[in-house]
């Protein structure tokens, strides 16, 4: 996992839980958490659960519920680090629709060495859409959160039911989403 998404969550949990919080989860990681998170570096996966799941019990909150509130807080934040040809439009579908292109484009130009998820959009009308999800992490309530933060964001509502295990595939899930505003891709 790239260090970006690290200090994103280190932001996002001293914002939402507190500094004391923060650090008292930090200090109480397995790993070398004292010299901080680069940008550009690659951490493993594992390093991000643990710091999660301190947090979560911490805050006596559900994983689902932290994935969704991560993931709520943080399309606004990187939505401002996006170049406007993905991020200035009048409705969501329209960046759904380029996200696989945004991480298999975009973040490999800045991270090479990025291992980002799959996604597939398709508009069904022009009020309905499914979004695939395609991950070895799994992190569907993570992009549950980010359609809601996207929802805020555009200001459309946006109606979401999640199909997991999609196609018998762990990895995969099928988001059928209903906005309230009309788009026509």
């Amino acid at each position: 996992m790239k260090g970006h998404i690290f200090m994103l969550l280190e932001d996002f949990i001293s914002e939402v839980a507190g500094d004391e919080v923060l650090y008292d989860a930090l200090d109480e990681c397995s790993f070398d958490s004292s010299k901080g998170f680069v940008r550009t570096e690659n951490y493993p996966d594992e390093q991000l659960v643990e710091l999660v799941n301190i947090v979560v019990g911490k805050m006596g909150i559900s994983l689902t519920q932290a994935h969704f509130g991560f993931g709520e807080w943080l399309y606004p934040k990187l939505s401002n680090l996006l170049p406007p040809q993905f991020t200035q439009y009048p409705h969501p579908a329209y960046v759904l629709k380029q996200l696989d292109d945004l991480h298999h484009i975009e973040l490999k130009k800045l991270y090479p060495d990025a291992q980002p998820p799959a996604f597939q959009y398709h508009s069904t009308t022009p009020y309905t859409a499914q979004l695939i999800y395609t991950s070895p992490r799994r992190l569907f309530d993570l992009v549950k959160g980010v359609l809601a933060g996207m929802s805020c964001y555009y200001d459309v509502d946006i109606e979401v039911e999640l199909q997991t295990n999609w196609q018998g595939n762990n990895n995969c899930a099928k988001f059928l989403l209903k906005y309230s505003k009309s788009c026509d891709l």
